[in-house]
């Protein structure tokens, strides 16, 4: 009983509210861009992006600037190099995005070497820390869910022309270029907002894995992106149980949560499978 009311107590504490106000809007991210990723088989690339935000973050450091801008900003430039290289020569994708993981790590480490007396805690920057979330990222947040939501409910059946078939909407006339940048550009933003709470190491697997979960269930990207949303909830409000009362990283607990549904579901679904024939 005691256990039971004091799951409730944590309601008191200003922290974890702030930290599910922010699950909730993270969510929605994390369903739609980690959707926009797996359906695009563009995980890899978000890697590079993630990794080079992490170069932005250095240099905002050393230069003495907000380490959000600066990631944002690396990230911007970098996801408009990758959706340039995915247009040009795709073959050559996958090695220039690891090329800008090694870069972007550099940078970061470089920068941050290089800067007088820095003792900043890196752990919050690889792992992440919802509990320790500004809450001045909350509007921001909120626009660019908005935002999000209105592109993709505007621009939905060019979004799943373009994930799935880029050849063919290049026959109809679709201008590809400019719904590759823009959606690159939002993958982006997406990932730095996530990192907020998963930080660079475990970013791609919070926005992948309820993604693909989603995608063993469903079919249409619409419904991928909701349910993958409504699972990036449930994990996070997991990982979030797990992190408090175990004292363990928030960002670690939402992506072991996560995998073992995810495991789970790959065995049921196999199993549905072998029954069927």
């Amino acid at each position: 009983m005691e256990s039971f009311l004091s799951t409730f107590s944590l309601f008191n504490n200003s922290f974890i509210v702030n930290a599910l106000i922010a699950i909730v809007l993270i969510s929605i991210i994390s369903g739609v861009i980690g959707s926009l990723l797996v359906s695009s088989k563009s995980v890899f690339i978000g890697g590079g992006v993630a990794h080079c935000a992490y170069g932005g973050i250095g240099i905002a450091i050393f230069f003495g600037f907000s380490t959000v801008i600066g990631a944002a900003g690396a990230a911007i430039i970098v996801a408009l190099l990758l959706s340039f290289v995915k247009q040009k020569n795709e073959t050559f994708l996958d090695t220039f995005s690891t090329i800008l993981w090694a870069f972007g790590m550099a940078v970061g480490v470089i920068f941050m070497d290089l800067t007088p007396s820095f003792n900043a805690n890196l752990e919050s920057y690889l792992f992440g820390s919802i509990i320790a979330i500004n809450t001045d990222l909350f509007t921001p947040i909120i626009i660019f869910d908005v935002i999000l939501l209105i592109f993709v409910g505007v621009y939905y059946r060019e979004i799943l022309s373009v994930s799935y078939d880029s050849e063919f909407c290049k026959l109809l006339g679709l201008k590809t270029k400019l719904f590759y940048n823009i959606i690159f550009i939002l993958i982006a933003i997406g990932i730095i907002f996530s990192m907020q709470i998963s930080g660079l190491i475990l970013v791609l697997a919070m926005l992948s894995i309820p993604a693909y979960s989603a995608t063993l269930v469903v079919k249409s990207l619409g419904m991928q992106m909701l349910l993958a949303s409504i699972l990036s909830l449930v994990f996070m409000c997991v990982g979030l149980f797990f992190s408090y009362k175990l004292n363990i990283s928030s960002g670690a607990s939402t992506v072991m949560c996560a995998l073992v549904f995810m495991v789970i579901a790959l065995i049921i679904k196999k199993l549905a499978l072998k029954k069927r024939f």
